[in-house]
Formats: structure tokens, C-alpha cells, sequence
């Protein structure tokens, strides 16, 4: 019988090679020829009980006996698959539903053998594509053979796998040429920058050599300009503070008799130092040093130099109710207010210029009226005295507020060339500065592990995405991972890449990203992409199968490792998938 097939396999292949058919379907047809010629030989040689495999048919050749395969106990031939479950470890009935443990075992011959639980066994459901478990019973007549037609599809499937394969491969091996040739531009690069930074750096420190001798001669001139204008500010000061000093001991000699006495202090409640709301006797003689007739050269002196931070000048007006002031007449007489009222002689530290601003200011705004009573004209005063101190600020002038004057033209000269020695340092540092993140970005891709051949630049650089239901994942190869919801939002980020996670035997089937965005409550986001081979670059998945850790399934090229000769079924090179 044996040989009989063989003759009308050998008839077929006759056949078809005259017909000249495809090589694939030659070998579909020998595969699927060689399988049956080594089915009848098994079936032929070996009778093995119902639902024994071949493996553990040896256990059953026993004629008279059979031990139970977990040694327990020993029964007749006859009471295997006797439907009456009599081994602890079911062994005995393989081919029936009697043990509650027992496994039977489809050959499925043409297709995959398979074990499914003995309690399937003539339940009505064709489990093997043989029919082998519904042997007696409605399934009987209703399950047929169907293993060679699976076995034939299975073996297209196959095919189509290695020819897939085999284009993976093809451009994987174009992947290794790009990476090999990327690797070598990059070392030129390199070699060429760093070449480039040595000669920068050179001519940086000149630049900055020129730049410090043209920053000394303008320092110097700088400094002395600034000494001029700091002494002659030091001289206004002085002048100033004695000024305020006498206008302090003015106020402060409230009888105008040229000396301060204790009680003239009273009204000044910045020198009550025990905060009891009066100026005691004492307080006012610890201020004047225990003299009771203070004259002005003593007050001006250490007196003034004590105070001065605490003095505070009364108001010069305080209306008890304020009113709206009248408007002026066209008649000004200004001899009406007496200087001890006013204080308006000098205008206070009002130098001519601001005088004659006061004074201007004065001609085009309102005028004094010959009819108003000392409040009302001490309330105009004020108003005339705020404006003309805006007026100041608005002017850069006042106590402290001058401006250093022009640097001479010499100086002048002497800031311009620093300042062209500057701006050429500067160029000359951005240059050495680009230089070294240039460098630096290179040496940064260069240290990634892209595979032993390369074969994974392609990936650098590029973002590969899928949605399900709710997110979007991204996966950026040798940057991150992240995700964003699908209805939008912010992006999260899922892990940033750590390093290859593969097994020793094969490295570069797995990623590891981590250090991503932290749970609440939680540790840090972290993904693991497992990767194999593909006919393109895809994330074809993506789940959390534990709290705040990440799986991405990809699909690439650059993991197609091996060829397989469709004529010869050889492999051209390691498997590593």
C-alpha cells in the first residue's frame, strides 16, 4: 500500500513538472505527500489504544497488563478503556470520559497532534480535526476528517510567513547598509568638527586676549571718569545734608531764637523712644545730649549726624477741613504771605533753574488770590510743591537722582574698540560653543546601541503610533514612550529609553524605557517593546498588563534575522527569532 502512494507521488510530481508549475506548489504537494507516506508507516507498524500518543505507546504493548503510568497499581490489558476509571492518575482510560483527569491525545494526522481533556470525549463537539474523539454517540456521523485540508492552508501559511520573511530580511539587509554607511559619516563628521573645534578655540583666545586689552585702557578711563563724578556727588551730598541739617534745626527752633530747647522736641513723636505717645523731658535732653540750650554749630554737628535718619519733618499744613480751592482771581500779591509763614523764599533746595521752572510753572497755572486766608494759601503751596517734585522725577533731577555725565571723547574712543573686542569674542565663543554641541549631539548617537550591524538606524529619529479605544501610544526607538487620550488632551510620557532588555541569546528582541511620568501614588511609568521581525516599521499593540507598566508589540525589518530557501527549506543564516 506503502508503495503504491509513493509511485502516484512520484506520478504527480512527473506531472507537474511537465506542466511546469510553481516551485512553491511542488513543494506544497512533496510536503504534503511525505506526510501521508509517513502516516500509513506509523499507522501500519504501530497499533496503539484510543487515545494514546506515540511517545507513550510503549507503556501499552503489554498484552496481558498494564501498569498505571504513575506506578500506583497494575490491571489487566482488558480494563483499559473499559469506560470505568480505575488508575488514580487516569492513565487507564485515555480514550474515553470516565477519569476526570484523563487526557486523550488526537493524532490529527495531516495536520498538528494536540491532547484535549478526556471529558470532551463523545460529547458531541468535534475537538481533533481527525474526529478521533467522537467515535460513538450524534457525533460520530456529524464530525469528519478534516486535517489534511487544515494541514494544506497551515502549510500556505507557513510559506507566506518565510516569503514575508525573506523580504524582511532583504531590507534588513538594507537597513545594515544605511546603518554602516551612517556610522562611517558620522565618524567623518566627527573627526572633521573636532578639527574644526581645535582651530576655533585657537582664535577664541585670542579674542579674548585682544578683548582684555582693549577692557583695561577703558576700565581705567571708566574708573576715573567715575571717581570725578563720585567725588563731586559726595560734595552734593555734603552740602546737602548740611542743608537739610539747617532746615531741620529751623523747624525744630520753633521760637526762632538761634538755640533748642527740651520742650521745643514735643511735637516730634519720632523721638519718643518709649512709645508712650509723649516726648518726656528726658527723651528730648538724651536727643540734645543733655545741653538745654542747643545752639545751631553743636546741632549741625553730632547731634545731626544722630538724628538725621529718625528726624521726620512736620507737615507744614494740616487743615482740619479740607475744602475745594476757590478759583484764583486774575491779581496776584504774593507779599501777603510772609516768608516765616511760607517758607518760600529760596523754594526749599529749589537750585535758579528749578526756580525759574517753579516759577514758569507758576505763570501758566492758577495764581494766588490777594483774599485767601493763610490755610487756604498754605494748601496751594503744597499742591505747587507736589507738582514741582513730579516735575523733578519726570526730569531726572533732585537729591540723588543725576545722572553721570557724557565719558569724553577720548573714553569714548577707548569704549568703542572694547566693545568691537567684545562682540568679536562673542562670535568667536558662540563658533566654539556650536562646535561643542555639534560634537556632543554626534558623539550622543554614536553611543546608542543601534545592533552589531546597525541594522536599527533607520528607527532614530522616527515615531511610531497606535489607538485603541481610548489613547494613541507613541513610540519614539531610542527616545520615549508615551500616550495622549484618544478624544484629546496632554500627552503623558510612559518611560524614556533606558537600554536592549533582551535574553543573552537574543539581546535585541526587547526595549526597556523607564523614568516616565510618575503614578499618583505610585512608582514611575516604565515600558517594555518587545519586538519581532516584520515586513515594515509598525507598532502593531499596546496594553498595561500591570499598573503603570507598559508593553508595545512592534514589527521590524531590522529583526528579520533569517532566509529560508524556498526550494531547499535551508536557512541562510542564525535564527534568532
Amino acid at each position: 500500500m506503502m508503495f503504491r502512494r509513493v509511485e502516484r507521488m512520484a506520478a504527480c510530481v512527473s506531472d507537474m513538472k511537465a506542466k511546469k508549475m510553481s516551485v512553491k506548489s511542488l513543494i506544497t504537494l512533496v510536503l504534503i505527500g511525505l506526510m501521508s507516506i509517513i502516516d500509513v508507516v506509523v499507522t501500519e507498524s504501530v497499533t496503539r489504544p484510543r487515545g494514546v500518543s506515540l511517545t507513550n505507546e510503549p507503556f501499552y504493548r503489554d498484552s496481558q497488563w498494564f501498569t498505571c503510568l504513575d506506578g500506583s497499581r497494575q490491571i489487566f490489558k482488558s480494563q483499559v478503556n473499559d469506560d470505568y476509571c480505575d488508575c488514580m492518575d487516569s492513565s487507564d482510560e485515555p480514550g474515553t470520559s470516565a477519569c476526570p483527569q484523563g487526557k486523550f491525545h488526537c493524532n490529527n494526522r495531516g495536520f498538528k497532534p494536540k491532547y484535549i481533556p478526556s471529558s470532551r470525549v463523545n460529547d458531541g463537539i468535534c475537538d481533533c480535526c481527525d474526529a478521533s474523539d467522537e467515535y460513538k454517540g450524534p457525533g460520530a456521523t456529524q464530525c469528519s476528517n478534516n486535517c489534511r485540508e487544515l494541514g494544506r492552508a497551515d502549510l500556505e501559511r507557513r510559506q507566506q510567513e518565510i516569503i514575508l520573511m525573506n523580504q524582511g530580511f532583504d531590507v534588513r539587509q538594507e537597513y545594515i547598509k544605511q546603518g554602516i554607511e551612517k556610522k562611517a559619516e558620522r565618524e567623518e563628521s566627527l573627526k572633521k568638527l573636532r578639527e574644526e573645534k581645535e582651530v576655533a578655540d585657537q582664535l577664541k583666545d585670542e579674542k579674548e586676549r585682544l578683548k582684555q586689552e582693549a577692557e583695561s585702557p577703558e576700565k581705567e578711563a571708566k574708573d576715573a571718569h567715575k571717581a570725578v563724578w563720585d567725588a563731586q556727588q559726595a560734595v552734593l551730598r555734603e552740602e546737602r545734608d548740611k542743608q537739610r541739617a539747617n532746615e531741620a534745626f529751623d523747624e525744630l527752633d520753633a521760637d526762632r531764637n538761634g538755640l533748642i530747647t527740651p520742650d521745643e522736641l514735643a511735637d516730634h513723636k519720632e523721638f519718643d523712644s518709649d512709645g508712650d505717645g509723649e516726648v518726656s523731658e528726658e527723651e528730648a535732653k538724651a536727643v540734645l545730649i543733655g545741653i538745654d540750650r542747643l545752639p545751631k554749630a553743636t546741632f549741625i554737628g553730632p547731634i545731626w549726624k544722630n538724628i538725621k535718619e529718625k528726624f521726620k519733618s512736620l507737615p507744614k499744613v494740616t487743615p482740619e477741613d479740607p475744602s475745594p480751592v476757590p478759583s484764583p482771581p486774575e491779581d496776584v500779591n504774593e507779599g501777603d504771605a510772609s516768608e516765616e509763614d511760607l517758607d518760600m523764599g529760596d523754594h526749599g533746595d529749589m537750585n535758579d533753574e528749578d526756580e525759574e521752572d517753579f516759577a514758569d510753572e507758576d505763570d501758566e497755572d492758577e495764581e494766588f488770590d490777594d483774599d485767601l486766608d493763610e490755610g487756604e494759601l498754605m494748601e496751594k503751596y503744597a499742591k505747587h510743591r507736589a507738582d514741582y517734585e513730579k516735575k523733578k522725577e519726570v526730569k531726572g533731577k533732585g537729591e540723588d537722582g543725576e545722572e553721570m555725565p557724557e565719558y569724553d571723547e577720548a573714553t569714548k574712543k577707548l569704549i568703542e574698540v572694547a566693545d568691537a573686542a567684545r562682540e568679536e569674542f562673542k562670535e568667536a565663543e558662540k563658533q566654539v560653543n556650536d562646535l561643542k554641541k555639534s560634537i556632543e549631539d554626534i558623539e550622543k548617537l554614536m553611543n546608542v546601541d543601534l545592533g552589531p550591524q546597525q541594522e536599527f538606524e533607520p528607527l532614530q529619529k522616527q515615531c511610531y503610533e497606535y489607538t485603541d479605544r481610548e489613547y494613541t501610544y507613541k513610540l519614539c526607538p531610542f527616545d520615549k514612550t508615551s500616550q495622549r487620550p484618544k478624544a484629546g488632551g496632554s500627552e503623558t510620557q510612559l518611560g524614556n529609553w533606558g537600554q536592549w532588555e533582551g535574553p543573552d541569546e537574543n539581546k535585541y528582541s526587547k526595549m526597556k524605557y523607564t523614568r516616565g511620568r510618575n503614578c499618583w501614588n505610585g512608582p514611575d511609568r516604565s515600558t517594555l517593546v518587545i519586538l519581532r521581525c516584520g515586513l515594515e516599521n509598525k507598532l502593531v499593540s499596546a496594553s498595561e498588563p500591570e499598573r503603570c507598566t507598559y508593553e508595545f508589540q512592534f514589527e521590524t525589518p531590522s529583526l528579520c534575522t533569517t532566509k529560508t530557501d524556498v526550494e531547499t527549506g535551508e536557512i541562510d543564516s542564525h535564527d534568532e527569532l
